[in-house]
């Protein structure tokens, strides 16, 4: 006879809690990459955390040992990506209103492009380390602001248009993916950097960018609107 403090694999607790998960976990992955408006864009934001771990690993990097530049030098254009993503985090909803949740989000994946690429044509041979630091300010400050623009109306649609009752698994899905690929793409730039070099990894990073506002604006999410209903929208 078993010990009374004995439980078979099927009735542990541990194993109970893992089945009973099980469905929530496929549940969540249903909505969101069933959903005809919900799955594109979790896609592209999937591939736009994976270029910018890639770009956010090899910028400080590319500016401190590329570029020379002061640790104080570095945190001017940082600080001009703060300031600009406080402006568009507090322009954010006028802005998702005028344009639709779908297109502030593309515009903004648009505008970040930009950034990176005022980034990469750094004149880091110029001799002018002012022309250098307000090349980076730039990058950053529209970078910062695109963001800032971007974040709420994104995660503000795929809030609105999930029931209640999804909410938790809808997000547990997308930022797992999200953070999944930040673990792929922070140690690839890192690679990429030390193989090919610095400004060749950012414009891989860019190129990313720019793959995700194309997807983008190709998918049923260029139209979403803020006020989308919650029903008939699974594929």
């Amino acid at each position: 006879m078993p010990h009374p403090t004995y439980f078979p694999r099927w009735r542990s607790p541990g194993f109970a809690f893992w089945r009973g998960l099980r469905p929530e976990i496929a549940e969540g992955l249903r909505w969101v990459y069933r959903h005809r408006v919900l799955a594109p864009m979790a896609v592209g934001s999937h591939v736009w955390f994976l270029s910018n771990s890639m770009l956010g690993t090899v910028f400080v990097s590319f500016v401190l040992l590329e570029l020379r530049l002061s640790p104080f030098e570095l945190g001017i254009p940082l600080a001009a990506a703060g300031a600009a993503g406080l402006i568009g985090s507090s322009l954010s909803a006028r802005f998702g209103m005028r344009w639709g949740a779908g297109r502030a989000v593309i515009i903004c994946n648009g505008f970040m492009s930009i950034a990176w690429v005022i980034i990469a044509v750094v004149p880091a041979g110029s001799g002018e380390k002012w022309l250098v630091i307000l090349f980076l300010a730039a990058g950053q400050a529209l970078y910062g602001l695109a963001l800032g623009l971007s974040n709420a109306n994104e995660m503000g649609y795929r809030q609105a248009v999930t029931p209640d009752h999804l909410q938790g698994r809808m997000n547990t899905t997308i930022r797992s993916a999200n953070r999944a690929m930040i673990v792929v793409g922070a140690p690839a730039g890192g690679l990429l950097a030390v193989s090919i070099g610095y400004q060749p990894t950012l414009w891989i990073g860019i190129a990313g960018f720019v793959a995700a506002a194309v997807f983008l604006a190709a998918s049923p999410f260029r139209s979403a609107r803020h006020g989308d209903a919650v029903q008939g929208s699974l594929k």
